[in-house]
């Protein structure tokens, strides 16, 4: 029995309480049924299930112990026990079997490549679309940051006498469009003059050093240059070349998250409201700031461990993807009692298609 991913919490396998084989196949067996159940596993229940070659008392003793130990809990209406943090947290690093996906949904998460060529922002709704519905939970993609992105190149197109649409592209082929006012009509000339110095003199710079020196870079220039045009650049730059907006993020799946057991409660159901509403709580959350971005490695938080009230009762499967010298989070959230295997072959494969997108704007 492997974990799926490396990296799940700052808990060694060391710290843990010692369990028995038995213990093991016991408690792998309870999370596994109460995922599927929702419903407090019985001993006998689970001798019947797994057909286990040993008595119902046998198994009691070693839920008795588990009980013990931290890893399950005994509801106080149930003759059954239910998975503790402890316990899931355990059946994650060193229990669960790898997943692996369906021929359909490999398919269904391929065509998200093929939008991702033609549309970032089109790709990304989608791609968040489908992971809700695979997952049945709720699913968060996080757009990137073009700001961190690497120059590239830029072309000035005029949409009228006055206002001209600036479309910029870094080096991965990811592309933004931004449209600034002039004072007065800028001749094609100018435009193509400003274009080629702008071209050679920003290649290879990070668009937010552009943004903060780029008076600096083009200073020599601004005063030769007769139609105005590099002087806006200098005024504008925060606009056109940092991400002023908030982040891109896109939901999918709210409505299947309500239809989890655990969210009948309807203040379980309000933090998963206030998540969606609260954009530094989204960004605390999936991009933790003490790990490095460009970590593809798929992250298991379990309830307590997100380190935020209103989420208590939820896991987030996480996991970053790379475009170039950019990234976006991908992440599910869901009950503490979600499929752990198939949330993380679905994040990881997901993030796979993003990582290998190939841009042309």
């Amino acid at each position: 029995m492997v974990g799926c991913t490396k990296k799940h919490s700052d808990m060694s396998l060391n710290e843990y309480p010692e369990l028995s084989q038995r213990e093991k196949e016991v408690l792998q067996f309870i999370i596994q049924d109460f995922i599927k159940t929702a419903n407090p596993v019985a001993s006998n229940m689970l001798v019947k299930q797994h057909q286990l070659n040993v008595s119902s008392a046998t198994v009691r003793n070693a839920m008795n112990t588990l009980e013990t130990k931290g890893f399950l809990d005994h509801p106080h209406t149930s003759a059954g026990r239910v998975p503790t943090e402890l316990g899931y947290r355990f059946y994650v690093n060193s229990l669960m079997y790898y997943d692996r996906l369906t021929t359909s949904e490999q398919f269904a998460l391929d065509k998200i490549s093929a939008t991702l060529a033609s549309d970032l922002d089109d790709g990304v709704i989608t791609a968040a679309r489908l992971l809700a519905k695979l997952s049945n939970l709720l699913a968060v993609v996080v757009a990137p940051k073009l700001a961190n992105g690497t120059f590239n190149k830029l072309e000035i197109i005029s949409l009228s006498s006055t206002r001209l649409l600036i479309v910029l592209t870094i080096q991965s082929g990811l592309a933004k469009t931004v449209s600034i006012e002039v004072e007065s009509e800028i001749t094609r000339r100018d435009l193509d003059k400003a274009t080629a110095f702008l071209n050679d003199r920003l290649q290879g710079q990070k668009l937010s050093d552009i943004a903060q020196r780029i008076r600096e870079m083009l200073t020599d220039y601004e005063h030769r240059d007769s139609s105005g045009l590099i002087r806006v650049f200098i005024e504008s730059a925060d606009n056109i070349f940092e991400d002023q907006q908030v982040r891109k993020f896109h939901f999918g799946g709210a409505e299947y998250i309500a239809m989890q057991p655990e969210f009948t409660d309807l203040s379980h159901f309000r933090g998963i409201v206030e998540l969606i509403e609260d954009e530094d709580m989204i960004i605390h959350l999936l991009e933790n700031s003490d790990e490095n971005e460009f970590d593809k490695e798929v992250r298991v938080r379990i309830g307590t461990e997100n380190k935020i009230q209103q989420i208590e009762q939820c896991s987030v499967v996480s996991t970053n993807y790379t475009i170039g010298s950019v990234t976006g989070t991908i992440g599910l959230v869901g009950p503490k009692r979600m499929n752990y295997p198939r949330m993380i072959a679905l994040v990881e494969q997901l993030a796979n298609r993003f990582n290998k997108a190939k841009f042309d704007y």
